[in-house]
């Protein structure tokens, strides 16, 4: 029974963090703008005699989402490529900045990424040996080539792992979702709908039992 337990309450604990973290980020945000914008916005007359103290800083989260918006707008034009370009060459010349804004750059490439876009299926291959299955994400299957290329993730963090390059005819094509793959690593397996891990057992049965090199391949 307390083992029970304990797995129901992990299983919670998964399940509510990211909306945990992710609300407090937003009210670290909200603060953030609070205390730099309220204080300008306040000078106006009337917003400072007709709207309450939130509704201004509403209106400064607003019109920073709208900044940010139009930079990424600006940022797709020809115009845009070539003014930040400009930006990203000048600061790599600044010695010691140049380590921190890099860094900065490709951690928060990879945060925001679409992994759903960049992941096109799920699968599973024995690794790291015959007989023990991992689960990975095909991030290019290229018709008419023998090798996908198949990005092997780390749990609980997603965004870290291995580029493999597997034969086909060793994969197995998973019956899952691109997000029921990555809710099954985030949350290091617990996370599953009744019933799938059960279609997902007999799919990998089928390959195990199926002829080396015609079976469970990914189409």
């Amino acid at each position: 029974m307390t083992s029970r337990l304990k797995q129901y309450f992990l299983t919670g604990l998964v399940t509510i963090a990211p909306a945990a973290i992710t609300g407090w980020i937003l009210w670290r945000v909200y603060l953030l703008v609070d205390r730099a914008l309220r204080p300008g916005l306040e000078r106006l007359p009337y917003l400072r005699d007709h709207l309450a103290p939130f509704l201004i800083t509403l209106m400064g989260v607003v019109g920073s989402l709208i900044v940010v918006v139009l930079i990424g707008l600006v940022t797709r034009t020809l115009i845009g490529v070539a003014m930040f370009g400009a930006v990203d060459r000048l600061v790599a010349r600044i010695p010691v900045i140049k380590s921190v804004f890099g860094a900065v750059k490709q951690v928060s490439e990879v945060l925001l990424a679409d992994n759903r876009q960049a992941f096109q299926k799920v699968v599973a291959f024995e690794y790291p040996r015959r007989g023990l299955y991992s689960l990975g994400f095909v991030t290019q299957d290229e018709p008419g080539r023998g090798l996908m290329h198949v990005f092997l993730p780390t749990t609980p963090n997603p965004t870290s792992g291995f580029l493999l390059l597997i034969p086909r005819e060793q994969t197995v094509l998973l019956p899952l979702t691109v997000e029921e793959g990555i809710r099954l690593i985030i949350s290091g397996g617990a996370v599953l709908e009744p019933g799938r891990g059960r279609v997902v057992d007999e799919v990998l049965a089928r390959a195990a039992a199926a002829p080396r090199g015609e079976g469970g391949g990914a189409p």
